[in-house]
């Protein structure tokens, strides 16, 4: 069994500031740059994969709109981690302004929409969270950093030519900090991180049958999306 590194302190959440939090997710994408995302139909099975992911090292975790009562687990989360992070917890799957209050609300520290809508980066953009937008032509990507994007998701890769697709919409649009995304195993990220990728996100994927299988996993990601495999 995992231990986990959590720890409650009484019932207060432990909350930094939106700056802080801010700089905590720009500086873990730098030195981690693997999203753990958790998308899953069943509420009890969301929670774990989140505590797994955490405990076996991974600094960002994404739980997504589509796992039942996704804002209680991002509070619940938030409100047992070491003060001021990490891990720090955001939200995906922000399709639409009222979602993005709602992820706000719970207290997420950042978001990732899977679309390029202007009034849902607006949200985000006013309160001073990191940014992650999701696009896929050259079009929606210049778009959504236009539109405040700290990163663009660039998404779904696997589909439209993986690591080739994004190595190509890079050459124009180098300048802009990319979000590999879509599906691809863990064992993919060389090949990402060597098309320009700044940041990689994995659900599923990344997890194993056994505690030490995901730790194992977890850390061949990190060290390929540092380049250090």
């Amino acid at each position: 069994m995992i231990e986990s590194r959590f720890e409650r302190v009484g019932t207060a959440f432990l909350l930094p500031t939106k700056t802080e939090s801010r700089k905590g997710v720009e500086s873990s994408i730098r030195s981690t740059p693997v999203i753990g995302v958790v998308r899953t139909a069943s509420e009890g099975e969301a929670e774990s994969q989140a505590r797994i992911l955490i405990d076996a090292g991974i600094e960002l975790v994404e739980i997504t709109f589509s796992c039942p009562n996704a804002t209680a687990l991002v509070s619940r989360l938030l409100s047992e981690r070491p003060a001021g992070g990490p891990p720090w917890i955001g939200m995906g799957t922000v399709t639409s302004p009222g979602r993005a209050t709602e992820a706000l609300a719970a207290g997420s520290e950042f978001l990732v929409t899977p679309n390029a809508r202007a009034e849902t980066a607006a949200v985000a953009v006013e309160a001073g969270v990191y940014l992650i937008v999701g696009a896929l032509t050259p079009t929606e990507i210049a778009a959504a950093r236009d539109m405040g994007a700290d990163m663009v998701k660039v998404y779904p890769l696997p589909p439209v030519g993986g690591a080739t697709y994004l190595a190509t919409v890079r050459q124009p649009l180098s300048d802009i900090p990319m979000l590999a995304s879509g599906g691809f195993p863990p064992e993919e990220i060389p090949e990402y991180w060597a098309a320009g990728a700044t940041g990689f996100g994995i659900g599923a994927p990344i997890l194993g049958s056994t505690p030490e299988e995901i730790r194992e996993r977890v850390r061949n990601s990190l060290q390929s999306a540092r380049g250090q495999a």
